[in-house]
């Protein structure tokens, strides 16, 4: 199994895009969701939630709650669907993607979407850091998160 783990601030939205559409809630760019529908169908990897934003979604949708049940909303509107997210693990993201890994032994590759920087050694190669709020996903990242995912 691929995995690709996906913040969603600094990925795929940008702060030009929500200052140009005054947009609030779950602010998705659909610029930046189309490459990351192209990273899904170039690989076939499954969507494991690593941002923030995972409190709101469940793997069980009647455990959504209204901003979970948007955001399913989005993903399926591009064909996309979240396969699991991290645990909260608080207050490294590189612990929460770790313990997922450990969780789950028959992940192949991976890569991590973040427009943090994450330092963990068992990151390096893995990890794709957007420019952040300046634009977020980009061509580049993707092309990355392709050769990563597909090795």
């Amino acid at each position: 199994m691929k995995v690709l783990f996906l913040d969603f601030d600094g990925v795929l939205n940008s702060e030009k895009y929500i200052r140009r559409t005054g947009l609030t809630g779950v602010v998705i760019d659909p610029v930046n969701m189309a490459l990351l529908k192209q990273i899904i169908d170039a690989t076939d990897a499954r969507i494991v939630l690593s941002t923030t934003w995972r409190e709101h979604w469940s793997q069980n949708p009647d455990e959504c709650n209204s901003t979970g049940r948007e955001i399913n909303e989005i993903f399926a509107e591009y064909g996309l669907q979240i396969f699991d997210k991290t645990p909260m693990i608080y207050p490294k993201r590189e612990t929460e993607i770790q313990s997922w890994l450990e969780s789950h032994p028959g992940v192949e590759s991976f890569v991590v979407l973040d427009d943090r920087f994450l330092s963990a050694d068992y990151l390096t190669g893995h990890f794709v850091k957007t420019s952040g709020y300046a634009r977020g996903l980009d061509e580049t990242d993707m092309q990355t998160a392709i050769k990563i995912l597909n090795g």
